[in-house]
């Protein structure tokens, strides 16, 4: 027991990767990070300005509506997704392209300079420019999306990632966030951030859902692609916490970075699993559905309700109850996420409220 009580005093004396982030980080990641706060607020400023004029337009029209499948009428009915596509793009393109730039310099037997390609420093470009892209957006969907529609699911997730990633930022938090392994620490955090790719594939895919009149062979192509990229990610999530972090943990514990270890390890366990029950929402029709897209009845047409979108696949969506638990709401949300209902909301509360039966 006295062993006990003296690691706890030890572990409150010992510094933490965030503290020293913020202490020794000269500012410059919050520079970035404010730069890109900046676009980002304007991209949700664009969104809902767009979605603004869409419903004066539907308004205002005598008899004809906008053409729902326009591009206007898809923003309007999801006024957030031009920055959540920017994000999942760009940051998917870095990570992986730092990957590839690292490997490369692996393969040709530079191994004591893997992280730098040509005189760039690569785990710098992630410091400077991938992680302060990435946390500025997860802020500014706070502010623009989560708090404003009271998703509590999303703005857990954006809280979480931003907790787990920001020690990476300066090298005096991410000496501590990967137990004295600077640049094991990053490349976890770089491979976690190739998951993005699948987010952007998955907004292509919604946009499929939301325009398509009729089968195409390039959904089916989409379809497959996204339903793998979430079983890739299951094997990713899964591999980096059996082999690479499980292992590490005597490291942590010598350093007395026991919630920093706990954190790592919970951001992985909850990722992972929560991709695995998309992956298996995906294939729920079998792997024959994933090549067929089915159109569904379309509601009737009204200010931002985009009535005549193509409906869901592979599900029939019911009314939540008015009052239902976290994890049925949970559910409900992967679920509309999945089959791209998520956004499409009547009045602009189905990720409130859950997925709304068509009227």
């Amino acid at each position: 027991m006295n062993s006990v009580i003296n690691f706890y005093h030890e572990w409150r004396q010992e510094s933490n990767p965030w503290r020293e982030c913020y202490r020794e980080g000269a500012g410059i990641f919050e520079t970035r990070f404010s730069t890109y706060f900046v676009v980002f607020t304007i991209f949700y400023l664009i969104g809902y300005a767009i979605q603004r004029n869409h419903d004066a337009a539907v308004k205002s029209s005598q008899g004809s509506s906008p053409d729902p499948r326009s591009l206007s009428a898809l923003i309007a009915s999801r006024p957030t997704v031009i920055a959540g596509t920017v994000h999942s793009v760009v940051t998917a393109v870095i990570a992986v392209g730092i990957l590839i730039l690292h490997y490369v310099q692996l393969s040709g037997g530079s191994s004591a300079s893997a992280w730098v390609y040509e005189g760039t420093d690569l785990i710098r470009v992630w410091q400077t420019v991938g992680l302060p892209i990435s946390l500025s957006y997860f802020v500014a969907d706070c502010f623009f999306y989560c708090l404003p529609k009271k998703d509590a699911i999303i703005f857990f997730h954006h809280v979480v990632m931003c907790f787990c990633h920001y020690p990476v930022g300066h090298s005096s938090g991410a000496i501590l966030a990967g137990a004295g392994d600077i640049q094991w620490v990053t490349w976890l955090s770089i491979v976690g951030y190739t998951s993005e790719v699948s987010t952007a594939v998955m907004n292509y895919r919604w946009y499929l859902l939301n325009t398509l009149e009729e089968d195409w062979v390039g959904f089916g192509i989409v379809n497959c692609f996204v339903a793998a990229s979430w079983a890739g990610r299951v094997v990713m999530f899964t591999y980096l916490l059996l082999v690479e972090i499980f292992p590490r943990a005597h490291f942590y514990i010598a350093k007395k970075q026991i919630l920093t270890f706990t954190v790592m390890v919970f951001g992985h366990f909850g990722i992972g699993m929560l991709s695995l029950y998309w992956c298996i929402l995906m294939c729920r029709g079998g792997i024959r559905s994933l090549f067929v897209f089915k159109k569904k009845s379309s509601r009737a047409q009204g200010e931002n309700k985009q009535s005549s979108f193509a409906e869901s696949v592979g599900l029939n969506n019911s009314e939540s109850p008015k009052k239902e638990s976290i994890s049925k709401k949970i559910l409900h949300e992967a679920d509309a996420y999945v089959d791209g209902t998520l956004f499409r909301n009547g009045q602009g509360k189905t990720k409130e409220n859950g997925t709304k039966k068509s009227q």
